[in-house]
């Protein structure tokens, strides 16, 4: 996958003081009206030093010398080939930004560039290099511009011709494949037409395809997508795979024949482990789509949730089988538990989170004849219910309601901790975050308190816990913090979200601190504007557009070959999958 260069091409706002090392020159001697000789053509340019020795993307760099002249436009710096942005010139002096990617040595893991001077045919090249440090940058994956929204139209294709990506939405990768990135999109904002349909992005084969059409769900209005794994084995051509197993009673208990030789009988559950040993086509039979649907009904008989099975060729397609896996009313979210398999999804109706004993389902899915139960999935929760408190049930038991939470009548959506062990509630237009602890017991997630944002209003404010301000928080996915594991912290992950209507990308600590992380930069620029298109430098730089969906992974680092973090977003005003990695450059001119 090919990363996009970033090249820094403006100013970044705010000048910064900075110490020099031969003088006490700061970027203030270089603010205002300068006396300074003019360049000489009949004289030699010289570069004596510069300094800082390191930085990164946009950082100020002073550079000393001789017969620089006083005209900022007669001058071009060049930092590891990369053309610099010159703020003023003195006849002694340059003061510039670093660009981005400028370097153009490599020796191991560390990045050098060369610092070049060149006014009116005459030029210089410093005698030490300049160490360049990379920074994490925003990037463009794919989707094209466009002035007006009703010009955005979808085109499927390679990353250099697709376009669309305009509706709100969310992302999930495929569990056994992390080069298939799955898009689901909501209606909004464009409310009373058809959202568009579920799309593939192959980040192996560079191409966007709409895979699922809405059709295939009646044309209602999806929310969100996930993957559920599926506890049985499979052969590579999607046939189900079994072993014998002894046979056991109601109890559970071994059984036995009169001879006391044990009975044996097919099952197709696999057994601990085999996914491990078991092929990349055998594996992917496992995987089920799992989307939730915000479709309403007065008796609780809405499709809320649908899963979706692979087709006959082994993919997700119009001739996937769709099910109804729970009917109720209004779902804004569904999320699986990451080591117990149950789902949780919500009803925007009384603000209720449910849940649902995959098993259950799982059990009237295998035939029989492979320890299956040979029985038809009821979907309707009203009528399979299970109550912890007192132990009653009605029809399978296998749905339970479980809480309900501050407000009624909202959108929230459940994003689960990597551990299972507690989960954030993000109430998208009321524009906070509760946090619901897992009982490992019980396997059920408990009522939830607030962790972040104001219910009362909206704002743009980092802070810790209820101080801090966000408008309409989106998807949110959870990043492993190195840092956080090196000093032995309970809990190593913090999350990212989109905060859509702020333009930003901002995460929440352990510890309930907001933080701005990318974006959200009006300050820095001349609009004055929170929302843009600019790619570079995560904070004072780069801007979004209305931001939804965000998931994380890893990928080949092009320049030390380790794996680095990478975040997708699904930048909807922007009509574009935006990137944040660290940046890249494959056109050093020496690798050591």
């Amino acid at each position: 996958m090919k990363t996009p260069l970033v090249v820094i091409t403006a100013i970044l706002a705010g000048l910064a003081t900075l110490s020099c090392s031969e003088s006490s020159t700061t970027a203030e001697d270089y603010v205002g009206v300068q006396s300074s000789d003019p360049f000489d053509p009949s004289k030699d340019i010289t570069i004596n030093n510069f300094t800082p020795e390191k930085g990164s993307v946009g950082q100020q760099i002073f550079i000393h010398g001789s017969n620089f002249g006083n005209d900022p436009k007669m001058v071009k710096v060049l930092i590891g080939k990369k053309e610099a942005v010159v703020v003023s010139v003195k006849s002694n002096s340059i003061y510039c930004y670093l660009p981005g990617a400028a370097y153009n040595v490599i020796e191991g893991n560390r990045l050098f560039a060369d610092i070049e001077v060149k006014i009116e045919g005459k030029e210089a090249k410093a005698a030490n290099r300049f160490e360049y440090e990379r920074k994490m940058v925003v990037g463009k994956l794919c989707g094209k511009s466009y002035d007006k929204e009703a010009d955005a139209v979808w085109i499927d294709g390679s990353f250099e011709d697709c376009s669309g990506f305009k509706n709100d939405g969310v992302m999930q990768f495929s569990p056994y494949n992390h080069d298939q990135l799955f898009v689901v999109y909501d209606q909004e904002p464009h409310f009373g037409t058809v959202a568009h349909g579920i799309q593939l992005i192959d980040l192996k084969e560079q191409t966007v395809k709409t895979i699922l059409p809405l059709s295939k769900f009646s044309n209602q209005r999806l929310r969100t997508i996930d993957f559920a794994v599926d506890p049985f084995m499979y052969n590579e051509d999607g046939t189900y795979a079994y072993q014998m197993v002894q046979k056991k009673d109601a109890e559970g208990n071994p059984m036995f024949d009169d001879d006391s030789n044990p009975i044996m009988e097919k099952s197709g559950y696999a057994p601990e482990g085999w996914d491990k040993t078991a092929t990349a086509d055998q594996k992917k039979w496992r995987e089920h789509l799992i989307i939730s649907a915000d479709n309403d009904n007065d008796q609780y008989r809405a499709n809320s949730v649908y899963i979706v099975d692979r087709d006959p060729d082994g993919e997700f397609s119009n001739k996937s089988v769709v099910r109804q896996l729970a009917n109720y009313r209004q779902c804004n979210g569904a999320s699986l538990h990451p080591i117990n398999g149950e789902l949780y999804f919500t009803s925007f109706t009384q603000g209720e989170v449910l849940r649902l004993d995959m098993m259950k389902y799982w059990n009237t899915i295998l035939p029989d004849s492979l320890g299956g139960l040979g029985r038809t999935w009821s979907s309707f929760v009203n009528d399979n219910l299970h109550d912890i408190n007192t132990g009653s049930e009605s029809g399978s038991g296998a749905f339970e309601k479980l809480f309900t939470i501050q407000d009624t009548n909202w959108e929230f959506q459940i994003d689960i901790h990597p551990s299972g062990k507690y989960a954030y509630i993000v109430v998208i237009n009321r524009n906070y975050i509760l946090r619901s602890d897992y009982n490992e017991e019980t396997k059920r997630f408990s009522a939830p308190y607030r962790v972040a944002g104001d219910m009362s209003h909206d704002g743009f404010q980092d802070g810790v816990g209820l101080t801090a301000l966000m408008h309409r928080p989106y998807q949110g996915t959870f990043v492993k913090n190195d840092q956080y594991e090196a000093e032995g912290r309970a809990d190593i992950y913090d999350f990212y979200f989109c905060d859509s209507q702020n333009d930003a990308i901002r995460l929440l600590t352990p510890e309930g601190i907001v933080k701005t992380y990318a974006g959200g930069s009006a300050a820095t620029h001349a609009d004055g504007n929170t929302y843009g298109n600019e790619n570079g430098e995560l904070r004072d730089f780069a801007r979004f557009h209305r931001p939804t969906g965000l998931v994380n992974d890893v990928h080949r680092d092009a320049i030390t070959g380790e794996n680095t973090l990478i975040f997708y977003i699904l930048d909807t005003s922007n009509y574009a999958i935006r990137t944040i990695t660290m940046e890249e450059n494959l056109e050093a001119e020496e690798k050591k």
